[in-house]
């Protein structure tokens, strides 16, 4: 498990229906394992109002 997780995805902002391919860094406070961190990164990108969709993680 670890503290930082590198991925990729698919993101659609659903204010202008674009969709464009994000490559970033999810930091977390404490170890997870990827699941867990493919889940959280999801679940924030849907807060945000951009759902993800083919969350890879890259590390």
């Amino acid at each position: 498990m670890k503290r930082d997780h590198a991925f990729t995805e698919t993101v659609t902002d659903l204010s202008t229906g674009n969709r464009e391919q994000v490559s970033d860094t999810a930091r977390f406070d404490h170890p997870v394992s990827k699941a867990d961190a493919v889940t959280a990164i999801r679940d924030e990108l849907a807060r945000q109002e951009r759902p993800a969709t083919g969350i890879t993680l890259t590390d």
